[in-house]
């Protein structure tokens, strides 16, 4: 075992914590897998509790994740994220060299609140299909989506959507051929312990909220989608006289 020098005055978690990040920065870690507690707490001569709080600090700081069952590892880069008038989820990822999955979380049927109904041109209390989704990008959670359509026009969409795990898809097999983006509106928030949980982030770390309007090539609004990035996974690119497909 190789004895660390460790500075008076400041914590020893502080300390493995700052090393760490250095290791990091410096790419030291090639497969992007840290050791084990049992083999860090060995490196430095601490035990494994010390090393939970700096590996916990560093989770904090978005720089490392921890995976259940599977180790610690590095995060990845950022993603870059367009918003054009064709915000595509898969065509991001994919653009960016990412294999995009998603994870349909449930299906319910509401009543549109004023936003909603104000969005999607409906009146207060019209019944509106809800579809909460999970999207990963290559297994790592990047936002949690709540998709929003009038359930008069849309009564066979959750079908569709559970069936191919893509918006697009399922308007298609509505009969919306295509769909453009009218609006977007950026958020930064602190997240919900439901978020947190589901984007595998801690409490403490911003989110990003997108509310979006899609509407069809008559101009008509099909869609309100409320998603939530985990905010150090994510930079948003606005380029609205764009598509992205």
């Amino acid at each position: 075992m190789t004895v660390v020098q460790f500075s008076r005055g400041i914590t020893r978690w502080r300390q493995i914590a700052e090393r760490l990040s250095h290791d990091v920065s410096e790419g030291r870690f090639t497969d992007g897998r840290l050791p084990t507690e049992p083999d860090l707490a060995e490196r430095f001569g601490v035990n494994r509790h010390t090393i939970r709080r700096a590996i916990a600090t560093l989770v904090d700081q978005g720089l490392i994740r921890v995976e259940q069952g599977r180790g610690t590892f590095v995060a990845d880069g950022h993603i870059d994220y367009l918003l054009g008038r064709r915000t595509r989820f898969s065509a991001n990822l994919q653009r960016e060299g990412r294999e995009p999955s998603r994870q349909l979380i449930g299906t319910t049927q509401s009543a549109a609140d004023a936003v909603t109904a104000r969005d999607l041109r409906l009146r207060v209390g019209a019944l509106v299909i809800e579809i909460e989704a999970l999207n990963d990008a290559n297994g790592v959670p990047v936002s949690f989506t709540v998709h929003r359509f009038p359930a008069k026009r849309f009564a066979a969409l959750p079908e569709a959507f559970a069936a191919t795990l893509s918006i697009t898809k399922a308007f298609a097999a509505c009969g919306v051929a295509d769909y453009t983006r009218r609006t977007t509106r950026l958020l930064a928030r602190m997240p919900t312990e439901r978020e947190a949980q589901l984007l595998e982030q801690p409490l403490s770390r911003p989110v990003l909220q997108a509310e979006s309007v899609d509407v069809d090539v008559d101009g008509v609004p099909i869609q309100r989608a409320t998603a939530v990035f985990s905010g150090d996974r994510v930079q948003m690119i606005v380029a609205a006289d764009k598509d992205n497909t």
